[in-house]
């Protein structure tokens, strides 16, 4: 009687029998306990990797589903060959692997046809995955692959292979399967043909042996590298340790820069190394996000660049760049993020004390500049503990934000923030302007003082000094006063010369809404007045001095406010002041008399020449008279 597929049972396979020629070992056929598989199969992929795990796994099954197929052939009568065929998904059934349930079926074997799709509905295999492993990412089915496809070549003479599109192991909702001829799969099928080929196991062995022994070493580099780097920290070493100890690690020049690509630290004494390896050659600094890592070949160079940023509150402080002879891999990249993560936890530090440091100077300078009744002499030695000589020459220079920049609801700008960070960073080691000097910082205001001594170095003038700083500040169309006090002379003069810089500020504001740089030497004896009296107070003062012949110039469109300012000039003397405007002696004797008129003093007499004088003197500081 011919058998049909869905017929078959054990029974029909084997006869339990203690006779000779009749057990399991004389079909060459065994049936394997599940749970034993089970870890078999873990081992494989504990030891191996999965991915060549997988490799064992399907060429063992595809053996397996090959010598199924043969015993089948030899030890039933079937009806036809196709039943044959079906009867591999039925001997999953029968030996518990998996229930095989056919989509699409698309077979000719006579004409060497094979084109089907279905699913494997419980999984034996997907249990032991999981009962040891996580899900992966990709089929984890292999021994049902490897079966059908060497079960299905057998029966058909050609190649088949079989390849599982989803499956339960890595998250789908259920396993399933293609099964075609290597002819119609074509290159999409070139991946997974890899996985049949023979390969000899003692290579594979010793080629693992070889790579645990690397990862083993790399282990210990990693660890010694990371004891190094925290041992050189605690014991205040710097940049150039930090360098040295990854030169040594990866046997490769280093580069640690900083955010302007100036040089820190460096291993290596190859020629125009910092040239041909700084990150300004490469660094895209409008990227908007931040690369952790970037790979650089040079032209006509044997080694490739590799440079991790160094990052502190999502901003880029610095760069560390490798040289390797060879492409890099994530060994490499992992040292190079644990060095850069010590030297931004090292530059933090850094910054903390520099920090903590301007704090405390910060309140010796209030008490310097601003302190009423504070012992000078007591905060010299204080200054001079830190390396501050205050019986030498310096300028007391006094910065005032725009108002405006403060939210009146929050009392908090970021943009008054920023701008306050960026002058005092102006005043600290991370520019090349200063020295490390003082700085107070409060509300909106700035304050230091400038040693002499570092402007003859820096071979620039105080008001040249004061520009500068002015222009390295965003300002952004918000107004930023710059006053700047006489030098000091002795360690008394700082209270006073503070008070000249912040009235140089006053009048600035007053005078002009745009930001600008004002010298105190520039206010002459108005300073005096400027003591005792705001600039508006002043101004009212010249005003009412001058009203009259002000008004008349609007209402005439003359010149008889420039042509008082010229007499005043040169002494009251009315040749002198005729020469100068190009104006005749009558010509020039008649606008004196008017303006005697107009404000009703006689210009011979001194009184009402000092008060003439003062108000003139006044408007020119305000910029009331242009002089030409």
């Amino acid at each position: 009687m011919k058998l049909k597929a869905s017929e078959l049972t054990l029974n029909d396979l084997l006869t339990i029998s203690t006779k000779l020629g009749e057990g399991l070992q004389d079909l060459n056929f065994g049936l394997t306990s599940m749970d034993g598989w089970a870890v078999l199969r873990a081992d494989l992929i504990n030891a191996l990797g999965i991915q060549r795990a997988k490799r064992f796994i399907l060429r063992y099954a595809y053996r397996s589903g090959m010598h199924e197929a043969r015993i089948l052939k030899e030890k039933i009568k079937w009806e036809n060959d196709l039943e044959w065929l079906i009867a591999g998904s039925k001997m999953h059934d029968l030996t518990g692997r998996s229930l095989s349930y056919p989509d699409k079926f698309n077979v000719d074997i006579e004409k060497g046809q094979f084109n089907v799709c279905g699913y494997w509905i419980d999984s034996s295999e997907v249990k032991q995955h999981l009962e040891h492993f996580p899900m992966h990412v990709e089929p984890i089915c292999y021994f049902l692959i490897g079966y059908a496809s060497g079960y299905t070549s057998e029966c058909l003479g050609k190649r088949i292979i079989f390849k599982e599109v989803k499956c339960k192991g890595k998250g789908d909702d259920h396993c399933s399967y293609i099964g075609k001829t290597v002819e119609e799969w074509g290159d999409e099928i070139s991946e997974e043909l890899l996985y049949y080929e023979d390969e000899d196991m003692s290579g594979e062995l010793d080629q693992m042996y070889r790579k645990v022994e690397r990862q083993k070493e790399r282990l210990e580099t990693g660890y010694s590298l990371s004891r190094n780097l925290t041992k050189v920290m605690l014991q205040g070493g710097g940049f150039t340790e930090f360098a040295e100890i990854l030169g040594k690690s990866l046997h490769c020049p280093v580069l640690i820069e900083n955010m302007n690509y100036e040089v820190l630290g460096k291993n290596g004494d190859n020629p125009g190394m910092e040239k041909n390896m700084s990150a300004r050659n490469f660094w895209d600094e409008s990227n908007e996000s931040i690369p952790e890592f970037v790979e650089t070949e040079l032209k006509d160079k044997t080694f490739k660049l590799l440079t991790t940023p160094i990052i502190l509150e999502n901003k880029i402080y610095g760069f560390i760049t490798i040289a390797l002879n060879k492409k890099s891999d994530n060994y490499h990249i992992d040292l190079l993020e644990r060095v850069a993560v010590v030297v931004a936890l090292y530059m933090q530090n850094q910054r903390v004390a520099i920090e903590t440091e301007q704090r405390l100077k910060g309140e010796l300078l209030e008490q310097l500049l601003n302190g009423k009744s504070t012992d000078v002499g007591d905060v010299f030695n204080r200054f001079s503990y830190l390396g501050y000589d205050l019986k030498q020459p310096h300028y007391i220079i006094y910065i005032e934000i725009n108002d405006r920049m403060i939210n009146e609801e929050d009392n908090l700008n970021y943009d008054y923030l920023r701008i306050r960070r960026q002058l005092t960073n102006l005043f600290q080691n991370e520019n090349k302007y200063t020295s490390n000097v003082p700085v107070l910082t409060k509300l909106n205001t700035v304050q230091t003082i400038v040693p002499q001594q570092f402007l003859e170095n820096e071979k620039v003038t105080i008001q040249e000094f004061g520009e500068r700083l002015l222009k390295n500040i965003d300002v952004q169309e918000k107004q930023i006063c710059i006053g700047i006090s006489d030098k000091t002379e002795k360690i008394t003069d700082f209270n006073n010369r503070a008070k000249e810089a912040k009235k140089a500020v006053e009048l600035a504001k007053f005078r002009s809404r745009d930001s600008g740089v004002i010298l105190s030497s520039e206010l002459g004896n108005l300073t005096l007045f400027l003591n005792a009296r705001e600039p508006k107070e002043l101004e009212l003062f010249a005003t009412l001095k001058l009203k009259e012949i002000i008004e008349y110039d609007n209402k005439k469109n003359s010149e008889l406010l420039e042509t008082l300012f010229y007499y005043s000039q040169n002494e009251f003397n009315l040749h002198k002041t005729a020469r100068e405007m190009s104006i005749s002696i009558s010509g020039m004797r008649y606008r004196i008399l008017r303006i005697e008129e107009l404000l009703s003093v006689e210009l011979s007499n001194s009184n009402s020449r000092f008060e003439i004088q003062m108000a003139l003197q006044i408007f020119l500081l305000l910029g009331k008279i242009k002089v030409f």
